[in-house]
This record gives C-alpha cells, sequence and structure tokens, in this order.
C-alpha cells in the first residue's frame, strides 16, 4: 500500500516543475480569498483563507515528498545496481555493455535512470560523463553523489574495479541497514511527539472551558470591595493581533469579546506548538524536515478541525452580551 502511493505521489509531483507548481499553489490560493472578498461573507472569507492556505502549502508539500521518496526509492535499490555491475565488469564486460545487461533489470524507480544512462551510452557519450549528468539529476541524494565520486576516481584509476564496485555496494547497504535501525528507534519518539501535541490540546481546550467562564460570571465590584479587571485587551483595537483574533472569531463564529480573545489566543498557540511538533517529528522520524512538514500538516488539521467542531456543535463557551470589565472580587472586611 504505502509502495503503490509513493508511486502515485511520483507519477503525479516528482516530474512537475516546481515553479509551475509555485505559481498554480498561489494562484489557487488567490483565486479562493478573492472569492470570499466579493461574496462578502466574513465567516466564508474566514474559511476560504484556511482553504487557500491549504491549497497553497499542500501540492508545494506533495511535490517535495514526492521527490524525497523517489530519492529513497533510488537509494534502496542503487547496492543491487552497483553489485549486478560489479558482475558484470568481472565478467570482462566493458562498463558500456554491463550497464546495457543491468539496464534489462527491476531497480525500482532507479530502472528509469538506468535505461537513460544506456540510451546516453549507446549515443556516444562518455562514461564519465554519463555519470556526472547522472549525479546531477539526483544531487539532493548524498549517498548515491559519494558512491558515484568514487565509481568515477576507480574508472579513472583503472585496476580491480569490480572490487571497488563491490566495496560501495556493501558499504551502502550497511549504511541503509544503520539507517533502518535508526529509523526503528526512533519511531517511539515521534509517538511521544504525537502524544504531546494532544495533552497540550486537550490542556488547552480545557482551559478555555473553565477559565473564559469563570471570568465571565464574575461578578463587578461592589463598595467597600478591592478586585482585579478582566477586560478584552482587543476592545476597539484593529491593529495584528486583534484583526486576526476577529477573523478566527467569523471562522469560529464568535462575537468580539474577552471570550474570542482567550478562544484564538489558545487555538493559535495550539497550532504553533503543532507545526513545530511536527517538524521535530519529521526530523527525528526520518531526518527531514520536508518528512515533518508531513506531520505538520496532520497535526494542525487536526487542531482545526477539533476546534471547528466544538464551535460549530455550540460547545465553546456561551458569549454574554456584557463584555466590558470583569472584576475578581477579594471581598475585605473592616470593623
Amino acid at each position: 500500500m504505502n509502495v503503490n502511493f509513493n508511486l502515485n505521489l511520483n507519477a503525479a509531483f516528482a516530474g512537475m516543475p516546481q515553479r509551475k507548481t509555485i505559481l498554480g499553489s498561489m494562484g489557487l490560493g488567490v483565486g479562493l480569498i478573492l472569492v470570499g472578498l466579493i461574496l462578502g461573507d466574513a465567516a466564508l472569507l474566514g474559511n476560504l483563507v484556511i482553504i487557500a492556505i491549504f491549497a497553497f502549502i499542500i501540492p508545494i508539500f506533495l511535490q517535495r515528498y514526492a521527490q524525497m521518496s523517489a530519492i529513497k526509492s533510488m537509494e534502496a535499490q542503487f547496492p543491487n545496481f552497483v553489485r549486478d555491475l560489479a558482475d558484470a565488469v568481472r565478467s570482462g564486460m566493458s562498463f558500456k555493455e554491463a550497464i546495457r545487461i543491468t539496464s534489462r533489470g527491476n531497480y525500482g524507480k532507479l530502472s528509469e535512470e538506468i535505461a537513460v544512462m544506456n540510451n546516453r551510452l549507446s549515443w556516444g557519450t562518455p562514461f564519465l560523463r554519463v555519470l556526472e549528468i547522472f549525479g546531477k539529476r539526483v544531487e539532493k541524494s548524498k549517498l548515491i553523489t559519494e558512491a558515484l565520486n568514487i565509481i568515477s576516481e576507480s574508472y579513472k584509476a583503472g585496476g580491480n574495479v569490480s572490487a571497488t564496485l563491490d566495496s560501495v555496494a556493501r558499504d551502502m547497504i550497511m549504511f541503509k541497514e544503520v539507517e533502518a535501525e535508526r529509523v526503528s528507534m526512533t519511531r517511539q519518539h515521534v509517538m511521544i511527539m504525537y502524544g504531546i501535541f494532544f495533552m497540550f490540546l486537550g490542556i488547552s481546550i480545557m482551559i478555555i472551558f473553565v477559565m473564559v467562564p469563570m471570568i465571565q460570571s464574575t461578578p463587578e465590584v461592589s463598595a467597600g470591595g478591592f478586585g482585579m479587571t478582566f477586560s478584552n485587551p482587543c476592545e476597539g483595537a484593529a491593529l495584528f493581533p486583534c484583526n486576526y483574533f476577529n477573523s478566527l472569531g467569523a471562522l469560529f463564529n464568535m462575537k468580539e469579546s474577552i471570550t474570542l480573545y482567550y478562544t484564538a489566543l489558545f487555538f493559535t498557540i495550539v497550532v504553533i506548538q503543532g507545526l513545530f511538533t511536527g517538524l521535530i517529528a519529521g526530523q527525528l522520524g526520518e531526518n527531514s524536515v520536508v518528512a515533518g512538514t508531513k506531520h505538520s500538516i496532520i497535526i494542525v488539521t487536526i487542531a482545526l478541525g477539533v476546534f471547528l467542531f466544538l464551535a460549530k456543535a455550540g460547545m465553546l463557551p456561551a458569549l454574554k452580551k456584557k463584555s466590558g470589565a470583569r472584576w475578581f472580587i477579594f471581598q475585605a472586611s473592616f470593623l
């Protein structure tokens, strides 16, 4: 299932120019925002802005992730290719003939690149030039790039090239085994990062459910009492982040009030925490920030879905008509 999914991503996104992907995603996002502005519905505009953000980020992420998956697939098959190439060279074939023979094998995504190498050699392109072109096509893979440098130097020096190829294949296989072991050891850390996020999300929601009603229900200061004021910091303000909080209010169907202020504040904190938690999880699990973007998108989508569900279900703290100053009373009596 995972292999088929990666192949579909490669087919759909890996060959797509990155500039076209960025321009297309940006155009789609701007178009959605313009539709919201034309319709003039604040709640619809808030939803379309979020959809536009995802429409801009997800295609770029899918393209980067497809490229990374293709590189990893080639890295997994490259030792087998080098080992078969060494066997062919050991049997007395030239490199041109050896690559022609190995191009008939099945090396997954790498088979396309081997076929391109075979075609270039059949057109009379020098072997070192073919390796150089192949190296530029897979320059994002440090493992393959270093292996190609060793093969190129060995070809220039001559001697027992097949032994060098065998050594390269063994070292790459050993490296991939160590990498697989590292991934299995860090998988539990990725789960811990998800657990931390869900704990933070739950705590933030509980604070909203407990603290905001307490602030709303506190009586106003009475004569002879001492109090501490609770007011909406964004009341009458139009600067950032107040305008951003008001946009979230349109999304959550909440009016400007102290309730909206704290709900939007904790929602923003959860989203920021989720973004960085995802990036850290990807760096720990797959040693890649691109893979971390995948986790970030999943986590932020979960946070957004939870808050939207609570808002649409009417489960967020109810608003009161009066949203002015609130007081927490410390009653004092004097004799």
